[in-house]
């Protein structure tokens, strides 16, 4: 019984030996983290180096800036004209062209001076001067005319007055026939249609008066006459008669001379 209980604490105490002797040596690490010296000005490395491209980008702008504003020189025309000679020599053949050219304007100038006639300024001076509308020139006309004596103007209006009582004879009165055509041909003009309608009215009129068979007299003729054309109003009977007074007073034509005579009176 003892060997039994004996055999069984062995096995145990020798696995677990066994475990021990088999156990893995551990290493200790240390983890050693870096150490950075912290900037005076609190700045990064990715804020240094902005601030130095801000710094060379103000630089060139500033040195643009002096480049551009640079005072250049303003070239002459003379100083131009001497570089085009200079580049450009004159020959002799030139020179002597420039010389007949100014030779030849000079003689123009001088000529234009000299030559200006008589005949040229009254010319210019009628130019400056306004223009005169007919009415103007009659007027003036009028007054270097020397003034008509009292007999020249009685002589005037006798014989004014002549031609005025020639003009009366020579109008003659019109008779009642022609101035009821005068009349009618004032009227306004009847259509066909119009004309084609009073005929037919007047065929059916003609028929009623067979059937009836009664004789009209000259008076009842004339009054169907009057009927059948167009009926002239007050307004047009007024004016007719206007018309006639207008026409029977003498007419008298004023002429230019008239017109003279009633203003020199």
């Amino acid at each position: 019984m003892n060997q039994n209980y004996l055999s069984g604490l062995f096995f145990p105490a020798v696995a677990g030996l066994f475990f021990f002797m088999k156990r893995p040596e551990t290493e200790e690490t240390h983890i050693v983290y870096p150490v950075y010296s912290g900037d005076p000005s609190g700045l990064t490395g990715v804020a240094k180096y902005l601030a130095k491209q801000q710094e060379i980008l103000s630089a060139q702008k500033a040195s643009e800036l002096l480049e551009s504003q640079e005072i250049i020189p303003a070239v002459s025309g003379v100083t131009k004209y001497l570089e085009k000679r200079d580049r450009f020599p004159v020959t002799g053949v030139t020179k002597y062209t420039r010389r007949l050219a100014l030779a030849e304007k000079q003689a123009k100038n001088s000529e234009f001076q000299v030559g200006a006639t008589g005949v040229a300024k009254y010319i210019k001076n009628q130019k400056d001067m306004p223009v005169l509308s007919g009415v103007a020139k009659y007027l003036k006309q009028q007054e270097s005319l020397p003034k008509a004596s009292k007999v020249a103007k009685y002589m005037a209006r006798q014989a004014f007055a002549e031609k005025q009582a020639k003009q009366m004879l020579v109008h003659v009165e019109e008779t009642g026939v022609a101035k009821y055509l005068k009349q009618k041909e004032s009227l306004p003009q009847m259509s066909r249609v119009a004309k084609y309608m009073a005929r037919q009215e007047l065929l059916s009129k003609k028929e009623k008066q067979s059937i009836v068979n009664v004789e009209l007299t000259g008076v009842a003729k004339y009054l169907e006459k009057q009927e059948s054309m167009p009926q002239v109003s007050r307004v047009a009977k007024y004016m007719a008669r206007q018309a006639l007074a207008s026409r029977q007073k003498p007419v008298v034509i004023e002429t230019g001379v008239d017109k003279y005579m009633r203003h020199q009176g």
